[in-house]
């Protein structure tokens, strides 16, 4: 790999990282917040306010770590034999977060928390993660398209998208024209596979 300055580099990852179609929050030893992108902000809003109230904020400007989320997170800290990782879910709202305790390195003085925010409806697949290659096919689309293509994911049809997401069938149906295009697909069940592999 070429070198590059490490503030340049950092800033590149920053910004790729800043598309991943999976909620990414970064927390020091005491909770805090040292990163975190847009899909992070807007799972943090719903785990804070409802899928309601959620949907009125600028997640970004109004962000606040879960209380579950920091309670766990502080049981991890408390308890050096426990797993370095668990699992939190809010099933009733679709929300999961796999919270991972990150050792300090040599170079560090403390531990971290690494935090991966999953916002989706409750479906029979809810507690298998996406795969790296169907991460990769969420990532060339819109934020509004992946939240479609999560759905049929799940099973859902065209009314049941329409209705939870709040959009007319019409709209959802142009998503999935869109989507179908971007992904090369002729229709939602290879969606669906591409996506469950």
């Amino acid at each position: 790999m070429p070198s590059s300055p490490a503030p340049l580099l950092l800033d590149h990852v920053l910004t790729m990282l800043e598309d991943v179609p999976v909620g990414l929050l970064l927390l020091n030893a005491e909770c805090q917040p040292l990163w975190f992108n847009e899909e992070a902000a807007r799972a943090c809003a719903v785990w804070n306010h409802g899928e309601r109230h959620a949907s009125a904020l600028r997640a970004r400007n109004a962000f606040q770590v879960p209380e579950v989320l920091a309670k766990t997170c502080a049981a991890l800290k408390a308890d050096p034999a426990a797993e370095p990782h668990t699992v939190v879910s809010d099933l009733a709202r679709g929300l999961h977060a796999r919270i991972k305790l990150q050792p300090a390195r040599a170079s560090e003085t403390e531990h971290a928390f690494h935090i991966q925010l999953d916002y989706r409806r409750p479906r029979g697949d809810r507690h298998r993660p996406l795969s790296p290659g169907a991460v990769a096919l969420l990532a060339r689309l819109s934020e509004r398209e992946r939240e479609v293509a999560m759905r049929v994911r799940e099973g859902l049809r065209t009314a049941e998208i329409a209705a939870e997401l709040r959009r007319s069938p019409l709209t959802i149906k142009t998503q999935l024209a869109a989507i179908f295009t971007k992904l090369n697909v002729r229709g939602r069940t290879r969606v669906a596979a591409l996506l469950n592999r």
